[in-house]
Protein backbone atom coordinates (compact mmCIF):
# COMPACT_ATOMS: atom_id res chain seq x y z
CA UNK A 1 0.00 0.00 0.00
CA UNK A 2 1.38 3.39 -0.97
CA UNK A 3 1.68 6.28 1.45
CA UNK A 4 2.01 9.97 0.67
CA UNK A 5 4.89 11.90 2.23
CA UNK A 6 4.65 15.65 2.61
CA UNK A 7 7.82 17.66 3.18
CA UNK A 8 7.99 21.37 3.95
CA UNK A 9 10.98 23.12 2.33
CA UNK A 10 11.97 26.46 0.90
CA UNK A 11 11.51 27.26 -2.78
CA UNK A 12 15.29 27.26 -3.24
CA UNK A 13 15.59 23.76 -1.74
CA UNK A 14 12.74 22.52 -3.92
CA UNK A 15 14.46 23.93 -7.00
CA UNK A 16 17.69 22.11 -6.07
CA UNK A 17 15.82 18.83 -5.62
CA UNK A 18 14.02 19.27 -8.94
CA UNK A 19 17.32 20.02 -10.68
CA UNK A 20 18.90 16.89 -9.17
CA UNK A 21 15.96 14.78 -10.35
CA UNK A 22 16.18 16.31 -13.83
CA UNK A 23 19.95 15.64 -14.01
CA UNK A 24 19.26 11.99 -13.22
CA UNK A 25 16.38 11.76 -15.73
CA UNK A 26 13.93 10.89 -12.95
CA UNK A 27 10.64 12.27 -11.81
CA UNK A 28 10.78 14.21 -8.57
CA UNK A 29 8.98 11.38 -6.74
CA UNK A 30 11.31 8.70 -8.13
CA UNK A 31 14.40 10.73 -7.21
CA UNK A 32 13.14 11.29 -3.65
CA UNK A 33 12.29 7.58 -3.23
CA UNK A 34 15.73 6.54 -4.50
CA UNK A 35 17.52 9.08 -2.30
CA UNK A 36 15.58 8.04 0.80
CA UNK A 37 16.26 4.35 0.07
CA UNK A 38 20.00 5.06 -0.32
CA UNK A 39 20.06 7.05 2.92
CA UNK A 40 18.24 4.26 4.79
CA UNK A 41 20.72 1.67 3.45
CA UNK A 42 23.70 3.81 4.50
CA UNK A 43 22.15 4.31 7.92
CA UNK A 44 21.55 0.56 8.30
CA UNK A 45 25.18 -0.20 7.40
CA UNK A 46 26.49 2.58 9.61
CA UNK A 47 28.82 4.11 7.03
CA UNK A 48 32.54 3.59 6.51
CA UNK A 49 33.45 4.44 10.11
CA UNK A 50 31.16 1.74 11.48
CA UNK A 51 32.57 -0.83 9.07
CA UNK A 52 36.11 0.05 10.14
CA UNK A 53 35.21 -0.05 13.85
CA UNK A 54 33.44 -3.40 13.42
CA UNK A 55 36.66 -4.93 12.14
CA UNK A 56 37.12 -8.39 13.64
CA UNK A 57 40.04 -8.93 15.99
CA UNK A 58 41.93 -11.76 14.32
CA UNK A 59 44.43 -12.00 17.16
CA UNK A 60 41.81 -13.42 19.55
CA UNK A 61 40.69 -16.99 18.92
CA UNK A 62 37.20 -17.81 20.11
CA UNK A 63 36.57 -21.57 20.14
CA UNK A 64 33.43 -22.65 18.36
CA UNK A 65 33.06 -19.48 16.33
CA UNK A 66 34.83 -20.69 13.20
CA UNK A 67 33.14 -23.00 10.72
CA UNK A 68 35.18 -24.25 7.81
CA UNK A 69 33.77 -25.31 4.48
CA UNK A 70 35.44 -27.11 1.64
CA UNK A 71 35.02 -25.36 -1.67
CA UNK A 72 36.05 -26.06 -5.20
CA UNK A 73 36.96 -22.99 -7.20
CA UNK A 74 38.33 -22.61 -10.69
CA UNK A 75 40.93 -19.88 -10.41
CA UNK A 76 43.83 -19.29 -12.76
CA UNK A 77 47.30 -19.98 -11.46
CA UNK A 78 48.25 -16.46 -12.55
CA UNK A 79 45.63 -14.87 -10.25
CA UNK A 80 46.55 -16.99 -7.24
CA UNK A 81 50.24 -16.37 -7.82
CA UNK A 82 49.60 -12.62 -8.10
CA UNK A 83 47.89 -12.60 -4.69
CA UNK A 84 50.65 -14.76 -3.20
CA UNK A 85 53.39 -12.44 -4.45
CA UNK A 86 51.56 -9.20 -3.64
CA UNK A 87 51.02 -10.20 -0.02
CA UNK A 88 54.32 -12.11 0.30
CA UNK A 89 52.61 -15.40 1.20
CA UNK A 90 54.30 -18.81 1.21
CA UNK A 91 51.69 -20.95 -0.53
CA UNK A 92 48.76 -20.86 -2.90
CA UNK A 93 46.54 -22.08 -0.08
CA UNK A 94 47.52 -19.03 1.96
CA UNK A 95 46.89 -16.82 -1.06
CA UNK A 96 43.38 -18.19 -1.53
CA UNK A 97 42.63 -17.82 2.18
CA UNK A 98 43.92 -14.23 2.04
CA UNK A 99 41.80 -13.38 -0.97
CA UNK A 100 38.63 -15.01 0.32
CA UNK A 101 38.73 -14.41 4.07
CA UNK A 102 40.67 -11.22 4.62
CA UNK A 103 40.17 -9.12 1.53
CA UNK A 104 36.47 -9.84 1.23
CA UNK A 105 35.70 -8.97 4.86
CA UNK A 106 38.06 -6.28 6.11
CA UNK A 107 39.05 -3.15 4.19
CA UNK A 108 42.76 -2.87 3.54
CA UNK A 109 44.61 -0.65 5.98
CA UNK A 110 46.76 2.23 4.81
CA UNK A 111 49.89 0.32 5.83
CA UNK A 112 48.83 -2.72 3.79
CA UNK A 113 48.13 -0.54 0.78
CA UNK A 114 51.52 1.14 1.04
CA UNK A 115 53.24 -2.26 1.34
CA UNK A 116 51.66 -3.55 -1.88
CA UNK A 117 53.96 -4.08 -4.79
CA UNK A 118 53.27 -2.92 -8.32
CA UNK A 119 52.15 -4.95 -11.28
CA UNK A 120 55.49 -5.20 -13.02
CA UNK A 121 56.01 -1.76 -14.54
CA UNK A 122 59.73 -1.05 -14.46
CA UNK A 123 59.78 2.52 -15.78
CA UNK A 124 61.55 5.40 -14.06
CA UNK A 125 59.18 8.17 -13.00
CA UNK A 126 62.02 10.55 -12.15
CA UNK A 127 63.45 10.15 -15.64
CA UNK A 128 60.02 10.74 -17.15
CA UNK A 129 59.55 13.88 -15.08
CA UNK A 130 62.97 15.23 -16.11
CA UNK A 131 62.18 14.97 -19.83
CA UNK A 132 60.51 17.81 -21.68
CA UNK A 133 56.74 17.48 -21.92
CA UNK A 134 55.36 15.81 -25.01
CA UNK A 135 54.34 18.30 -27.66
CA UNK A 136 50.66 17.97 -28.48
CA UNK A 137 49.66 17.77 -32.13
CA UNK A 138 46.98 20.23 -33.22
CA UNK A 139 44.34 18.11 -34.96
CA UNK A 140 42.11 21.05 -35.84
CA UNK A 141 43.46 21.34 -39.40
CA UNK A 142 43.05 17.62 -40.00
CA UNK A 143 39.45 17.63 -38.84
CA UNK A 144 38.57 20.56 -41.09
CA UNK A 145 40.05 18.81 -44.14
CA UNK A 146 38.03 15.65 -43.43
CA UNK A 147 34.74 17.53 -43.36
Amino acid sequence: MSKRLQVVMSDADLDEVRDAARRNNLTLSAWVRRTLRDAANRDRRGGATAVHEARPDYSVFKPGTLRYVTIEARVTEHDVEAVRQRHKLRSWKAAVEEAVCRQAIVPMTREEALAMQGVGWDGDLDEMRDNDPIEMIDTGDRLESIE
